[in-house]
């Protein structure tokens, strides 16, 4: 498969991709079998030129080096990747919530 632009070109800005997945346990590893259970989300990050994403299919990509992180006691799937192109701005702290929380809710509070 030829891809144009080639792939090694010059890199002209670096971004935090995240890679969601599915996280999974095996229960049964320690009898010596498997029963594979959702435990939720994972995220892996890698820095990169995110244009490369436009020339790759990154969901083929991103599910292969996904699965090389698997092992007898935990795997994982991928599900989606997201560019994350600036620093996330804090929205509060917990004492925020509970505050929020509390205007919301007097009965609970």
């Amino acid at each position: 498969m030829e891809v144009t632009p080639p792939l090694k070109t010059i890199i002209m800005s670096i971004n935090k991709i995240l890679v969601h997945t599915q996280y999974y346990e095996n229960y049964a590893h320690y009898e010596g079998g498997e029963h594979w259970k959702k435990k939720g989300g994972h995220t892996f990050s890698i820095e990169m030129d995110a244009d490369l994403l436009l020339y790759t299919d990154p969901a083929e990509v991103f599910s292969k080096m996904v699965e090389s992180q698997n092992s007898d006691l935990e795997r994982f799937k991928y599900l989606d990747h997201e560019i994350q192109f600036h620093t996330p701005t804090v929205l509060g702290t917990q004492e925020d919530y509970i505050k929020t929380n509390s205007e919301l809710n007097p009965e609970l509070a």
